[in-house]
């Protein structure tokens, strides 16, 4: 385990069957190269450097502070002070009712709503299983349930997804006063799960919009100004702290430059091989957990499937595990979701095929079967020992 160190390039030889990995060390920025024969890429799904970050008229005529939820100062005080917190994601969700214990008034700005959905902070269960179960057991029983019951809701939504987005607006509308407007600000205008679902724990952002700590607004900006925002509708918003929580830059592959033999590898021309290689790219494994369920579970199983085929290379004094595209796959978009972090990225982003083992699925137990216990060797991963490729 190395700290200090960013990767800025990776370069596969085919007669070493070697990855060279340029990195940049520590604040000087000293340059270091390490060689390994796989590369397990683990570094997420969006961009550390900064987030997405509208701008919009009158920034500058702004006389209090602007903050982006990637690049939070640590001194920043808000304790009595107005906030406005733009977006309308995990993160806007997550930091209104936080704000809202000691700011003098926390407003939520959204353009158009979410799905938000209220789960217990402590999982009864679970603490029950614990008290009368040994510890893995326990554990094993609640993952499993979690598993299940996200499963479940998942492939009821998309089945029946009037149903659903009628009982997700219901609950939300339980938990608010009587006569909350919950059509404007909680009835978002797509199908559950077309974007992701956020969860609030024990209901804390109802609790603090009913208790009046904070209000939800559904507008749009139309410009800032010395005191805070100008709405379209003409509303003023008076803000002492402005939040921008716009949401992330998708990144899938960490601002790694790659390149193959010397020649740079674009991946929007790749096609994504079970969800974790790349078409024609030898011996690189990347971790895309679930966009519908808990990363962990598909890291885990991604982690799985590569120490098998480590194994299986071993075994078999082999070297290179390359997918090789199948042309008669119709190619998808790698993701099947609306989110605007989604959509600014799809020219970026590998594709999936029609079929499989192309297909990337959103089913922990599909996957499960698929790389835990299906074949390695499935005439689709082409596997040879180390030294120069076969021609033709």
């Amino acid at each position: 385990m190395r700290y200090g160190h960013r990767v800025l390039r990776a370069d596969w030889s085919s007669a070493e069957a070697r990855w060279t990995v340029e990195v940049e060390q520590g604040a000087a920025g000293e340059r270091r190269r390490f060689s390994c024969r796989f590369l397990h890429l683990c570094s997420g799904y969006y961009r550390y450097a900064q987030g997405h970050r509208p701008t919009w008229p009158g920034e500058a005529d702004f006389r209090g502070t602007l903050v982006h939820p990637q690049a939070w100062p640590e001194a920043l005080d808000h304790a009595g002070k107005r906030v406005v917190v733009i977006g309308s994601g995990a993160t806007a969700v997550t930091l209104v009712p936080e704000l809202a214990k000691t700011a003098a008034q926390v407003t939520l700005l959204q353009r158009s709503p979410t799905y938000v959905v209220t789960l217990p902070a402590r999982d009864a269960l679970a603490e029950w299983l614990k008290r009368h179960l040994p510890p893995m057991w326990a554990y094993r029983l609640v993952r499993l349930k979690n598993i299940a019951l996200g499963m479940f809701f998942f492939r009821l939504a998309r089945r029946r997804p009037a149903q659903v987005r009628a009982r997700l607006v219901g609950l939300v509308r339980r938990q608010l006063p009587a006569g909350y407007d919950v059509a404007t600000h909680f009835t978002p205008r797509y199908k559950p799960w077309d974007q992701r679902v956020c969860v609030v724990p024990d209901g804390d952002l109802f609790q603090a919009v009913g208790s009046g700590r904070a209000e939800v607004v559904t507008d749009q900006i139309e410009r800032f100004n010395a005191g805070g925002l100008r709405l379209a509708s003409g509303r003023q918003l008076d803000a002492d702290i402005v939040v921008t929580a716009t949401g992330l830059q998708l990144n899938l592959l960490g601002d790694v430059a790659f390149h193959l033999d010397g020649e740079r590898c674009d991946f929007s021309q790749r096609m994504a091989y079970k969800g974790m290689m790349f078409s024609g790219v030898p011996n690189l494994v990347y971790t895309f957990g679930y966009t519908n369920a808990s990363w962990t579970l598909k890291a885990d199983l991604t982690s799985d499937y590569l120490c098998r085929l480590l194994r299986h290379l071993q075994r078999h004094g082999l070297a290179v595990a390359t997918p090789q595209a199948d042309p008669a796959v119709a190619p998808r978009p790698f993701l099947d979701f609306s989110s605007g972090y989604v959509l600014r990225a799809l020219d970026q982003l590998p594709r999936q095929g029609a079929a499989k083992p192309w297909r990337l699925y959103q089913n922990y137990l599909l996957d499960l079967l698929t790389l835990r216990h299906g074949r390695l060797d499935d005439g689709t991963l082409a596997l040879r020992p180390a030294g120069p490729p076969p021609r033709g």
